[in-house]
């Protein structure tokens, strides 16, 4: 009597992770490109002041990397979570 419940709850657990895992790769990926958008109006800013123009765009770039980077290691992680808690099923 008490096994098929375990395994519900079980299910209903790896379920639950599949759809937060999956939801955080999403949003991760989302937020990657709202921030960048959002960043390169202010870059596009900075690139029409003479005083920042030369240095703006080799900012926008290290900016860019450096967001990508973490936008996206936060997607593969959440993915790979994911990957887990398939083979878990």
């Amino acid at each position: 009597m008490n096994k098929p419940q375990t395994q519900d709850n079980r299910q209903w657990w790896l379920g639950f992770f599949d759809f937060a895992f999956e939801g955080t790769a999403v949003v991760a990926t989302r937020l990657e490109q709202v921030h960048l958008s959002i960043a390169d109006e202010t870059f596009d800013v900075l690139a029409r002041v003479p005083i920042t123009n030369t240095v703006s765009e080799p900012v926008r770039e290290l900016h860019h990397g450096i967001s990508r980077l973490s936008y996206r290691t936060v997607a593969s992680a959440a993915r790979l979570l994911n990957r887990v808690g398939q083979h878990a099923r």
